[in-house]
């Protein structure tokens, strides 16, 4: 893992919690000048990039204040044999500031506003790393007969935290949230905006079970860190257990070779694991 990740999965402790912008904008724009690329306009509002062709169409969703060239190693591969998607949120990357709050129902919004916007009927394959995780879970519940598969990069569970601070003392719990909530402030309107709703989101997703009728692959990370203390990894596999509990259509794989941002990491070994996964589907 280059310097960059290594330095933002020890940053103030919250490798697992959400995403940073880890992406240099420069270079995003650099990987859009020979792809498709959807115009602004008034009807859409997304720095897109649209590649590849095939079915089922395979829609990326980033992590907290992630931009879309995260990723460009793994859209570039699987776009070998399938239209693939990805995107900026709304106040990340190259996309407009957001004039609503990142509410989780606005996030799922804004992503049913991509999949018109680009004419996309199904199947639709999402894969979610993070807060996306979240995004795509909730967008299943609401729009079922669209998607034949989830594909989740150590995506947040909604149970976690919550299980870490009540092994911790209540002062150590209340300064490594303001930590937190004081680094995420003083970033980018956009990413602090997101960050913002992440109790509000978890809260949320605890009424939104996994489904039991569509395929789902969870990548997890268990890369000792900072925050992944012996402990804190305990509690994660026993949150993550309970996802594929009384659910034989879900399947967990781990790793210890890559932090909390597996696809940058390992992307090779998550292009294999995608492609296991999409392959399955038509088996």
């Amino acid at each position: 893992m280059d310097m960059k990740i290594s330095k933002l999965s020890l940053l103030l402790l919250i490798p697992l919690l959400s995403c940073v912008n880890t992406g240099d904008q420069g270079a995003s724009n650099k990987s859009l000048e020979s792809e498709q690329k959807i115009a602004a306009s008034k009807s859409v509002a997304f720095n897109t990039l649209v590649k590849g062709t095939g079915g089922p169409t395979v829609i990326f969703e980033s992590g907290l204040g992630t931009p879309l060239n995260n990723w460009t190693n793994i859209q570039n591969s699987i776009a070998a044999n399938y239209q693939t998607i990805s995107y900026d949120r709304k106040g990340i990357g190259g996309s407009p500031a957001a004039l609503k709050p990142r509410t989780l129902e606005n996030l799922v919004s804004d992503l049913d506003s991509l999949i018109s916007q680009n004419n996309i009927d199904g199947p639709i394959i999402l894969v979610g790393h993070s807060l996306g995780g979240h995004i795509i879970r909730k967008y299943q519940e609401l729009f079922p007969s669209k998607i034949k598969g989830l594909f989740l990069i150590d995506p947040t569970n909604e149970y976690l935290y919550e299980e870490v601070f009540k092994a911790m003392s209540q002062s150590a719990a209340d300064s490594m949230k303001a930590a937190w909530d004081s680094s995420f402030k003083s970033g980018t309107t956009g990413v602090y905006a997101e960050w913002k709703e992440v109790y509000a989101n978890d809260l949320l997703m605890r009424n939104c079970p996994l489904p039991t009728d569509i395929p789902i692959t969870i990548l997890a990370s268990y890369q000792a860190n900072s925050f992944l203390t012996a402990e804190n990894a305990r509690i994660k596999k026993e949150q993550f257990s309970a996802w594929q509990k009384d659910k034989p259509n879900v399947k967990i794989v781990n790793t210890s070779n890559s932090g909390h941002y597996i696809h940058l990491g390992e992307p090779e070994w998550v292009v294999q694991q995608l492609e296991v996964f999409l392959q399955s589907l038509d088996s």
